[in-house]
């Protein structure tokens, strides 16, 4: 028995490898969208995920990455790229079939599988073709794969397949192109063997996914005699009369076809501003030369382009919202990480319990960065004055050392009392001058919850209301008593000061010249924990971190056990010898899954303590700032002791947090 968890990251960086961009590796268990569902021992792909079982009955690990590059190969070959148009003129079979209606934006492959009587049917054999197709090109273009295959196969496909009518004959084409070798098939009838030769047909690197849809056509055309009664094998027949519309397959091919109307919007788009071009270049003398206000054929030409333009453009916005409901939204550039949580119930971790997104943080276009350039000038005085307290880049004399430029006196001197004393004195007597250097990597980690989105000052109370006022709640006009309706003077926020605070520690830390980073975090939920990156230790300080920090905003929930748990392993893997985590917060942890009871808080405080201990134990420094004035409960039972501080007043925070760092890293 092999489990995704022991396996998932290397197997991801394995899918990286062959695609050349990251793809997810989740379990079937983590698929919740609402189109369509997976079974448990189902392999998909969703448009930037592939979904494998959460286990396999199988000894070698190896075969995660055979499922996986299956996937993949569906991708990389062309399955998806299936064009019904295209596949009329390939097929000449397809093009004497009738043509039955299909509902609106229905897929291409259900396009195909509908101009039969019988489209479960023809659809189990193209994904059987479909599927021998591919493994065939993988093995082409990756050799290596080839032993993995040959296990798998070993062990998925033993004993043999009986051929004794239609439906042992399906059974049979199906087993083969899996895998299942071909002397496992007993063809008593002699119905497989001509099937089972096709099948060797697609054994070729230019074979595509319109060879694969004419295979399978002919195939069921090859079945389509032997078919008993409808009303024989009723379960059965039912069966191959229906094609289920809503799965990856489908899915996958509506997605792949989005590219295309894209292209098609483009060209139009092109087409359409050439023609306004030479429009605005006709004289005047033409535009004088219509009568009766009747349109010239470019004018019509022009609007009926544009009308195609919209009516293109409102189709591909319906079915972008469609796929994104079907497959999940996909965003550019984001990796997900497992991470163990702390079950303090049962004193025991549990393994790979939560999924951490990492992504990085855009500008949203809605923030206005010349109001937080104008914090600096604010806050920066103050700031910098504390960070100078810090001992620069400079020569510092290390005493007791065996050369040096200058003799150390009280080294000098505890080796004469040793030779007095009868004991081998220390030959360390010299002092000399290194050059020391700040080896500090920082990380400030931002509670990004939707709590911080409250304001800084509570709202004043309404005013009360007048003795024997009656007030008309439906209408805002009354001239009694009038209701303001607007809303209230935008009022300054936890997540202003926060952003203030980032901006203001980035001026001053890049003057001092350390290493940091700035992470956000929130979530919902243990398989979406959201970790943003506004920049990393690495990078330097530019326009883009500037609109990074100006985007954060107040999102969902605070599991902040998987935020530290990443953050830190960010810190360790710089190479730094001290290595700082400041974590910004407005509230205890709290999510809608963490813990058993969701109103026990008791939970979440025991795993966030476990992640920062587990940080120290790494070497990393830990210190807690909230500005919830209450935080000081459950503060001392989370953070070890004096690693946190409770800022009274919110404007403070700039003047504090400098504070804290100076503490953390200049002793």
């Amino acid at each position: 028995m092999v489990a995704l968890v022991d396996v998932e990251a290397a197997l991801t960086l394995f899918a990286e490898g062959i695609a050349g961009h990251y793809y997810h590796i989740k379990p079937v268990s983590e698929f919740g969208q609402r189109q369509f569902s997976l079974e448990d021992d189902q392999t998909a792909m969703a448009v930037d995920t592939v979904y494998v079982p959460d286990e396999l009955d199988y000894p070698d690990p190896a075969a995660y990455r055979v499922l996986v590059m299956l996937q993949l190969g569906q991708k990389e070959f062309g399955t998806y790229r299936f064009d019904f148009e295209e596949a009329r003129g390939r097929i000449p079979a397809l093009s004497k079939l009738p043509t039955p209606d299909v509902r609106l934006r229905a897929s291409d492959f259900t396009a195909f599988f509908s101009r039969v009587p019988h489209p479960g049917l023809l659809k189990r054999l193209f994904l059987a073709c479909e599927e021998a197709r591919i493994t065939y090109r993988l093995l082409g273009r990756y050799p290596g794969l080839a032993r993995h295959l040959d296990r798998y196969r070993t062990y998925r496909f033993s004993g043999t397949v009986q051929v004794d009518d239609v439906w042992d004959l399906i059974d049979a084409i199906e087993a083969v192109a899996k895998g299942a070798p071909r002397d496992s098939v007993d063809d008593g009838t002699g119905l497989a063997a001509d099937a089972l030769d096709a099948l060797e047909h697609l054994d070729t690197d230019r074979a595509d996914v319109y060879d694969a849809a004419e295979l399978a056509l002919e195939l069921y055309l090859g079945c389509l005699p032997l078919l008993p009664p409808p009303d024989a094998f009723p379960e059965q027949m039912a069966e191959l009369a229906v094609a289920a519309e809503d799965d990856a397959l489908e899915w996958m091919q509506r997605e792949a076809r989005m590219e295309d109307w894209e292209e098609s919007l483009d060209q139009i788009d092109q087409t359409l501003f050439l023609e306004l071009l030479e429009e605005s270049e006709v004289d005047a003398a033409s535009a004088e030369s219509l009568e009766n206000a009747t349109l010239r054929d470019e004018n019509v030409a022009i609007r009926a382009l544009s009308d195609e333009r919209d009516n293109l453009k409102r189709r591909l916005d319906m079915e972008r919202s469609s796929v994104r409901d079907a497959l999940g939204t996909v965003t550019p550039g984001t990796r997900s990480y497992r991470y163990d949580e702390w079950n303090y119930l049962e004193r025991r971790y549990l393994r790979h319990w939560c999924r951490l997104f990492e992504e990085r943080l855009e500008s949203d276009g809605k923030s206005d960065p010349a109001e937080l350039k104008r914090v600096i000038q604010q806050h920066a005085a103050s700031v910098m004055h504390q960070l100078e307290q810090i001992k620069p880049l400079g020569y510092q004399r290390v005493k007791r050392v065996a050369d040096g430029d200058e003799l150390d006196f009280n080294a000098l001197m505890d080796a004469r009392q040793d030779v007095r004393a009868g004991i081998s004195p220390d030959e360390r007597v010299y002092s000399r001058k290194d050059r020391v250097h700040r080896d500090v990597c920082a990380a400030f980690l931002v509670d990004l919850s939707a709590s911080t989105d409250d304001p800084i000052e509570p709202p004043e109370p309404p005013p009360p209301m007048p003795d024997g006022m009656d007030v008309n709640l439906r209408d805002p006009y009354d001239d009694d008593f009038s209701l303001d309706l607007a809303s209230p003077e935008d009022r300054r926020r936890i997540i202003d000061v926060q952003r203030e605070s980032m901006l203001v520690m980035s001026a001053a830390l890049e003057r001092l010249g350390d290493s940091y980073g700035i992470y956000g975090f929130s979530g919902y939920g243990r398989d979406c924990v959201e970790f943003y990156v506004a920049k990393e230790p690495n990078e330097p300080f530019t326009q883009r971190t500037l609109d990074a920090i100006a985007s954060m905003k107040p999102r969902r929930s605070t599991r902040m056990g998987p935020a530290i748990r990443h953050a830190a392993t960010k810190l360790v893997s710089s190479g730094n010898a001290m290595k700082i985590l400041i974590i910004l917060s407005d509230g205890f942890p709290q999510d809608s899954d963490y813990g058993p009871e969701r109103g026990d808080h008791e939970y979440g405080l025991q795993d966030t303590a476990r992640a920062l201990t587990e940080a120290q134990s790494k070497g990393v420094e830990v210190f807690c700032v909230t500005v919830d004035k209450s935080g000081n409960d459950y503060l001392k039972r989370m953070c070890p002791p004096h690693r946190y501080l409770i800022i009274d007043e919110i404007e403070d925070l700039p003047e504090k947090l400098s504070a804290v760092y100076q503490t953390l890293s200049g002793r």
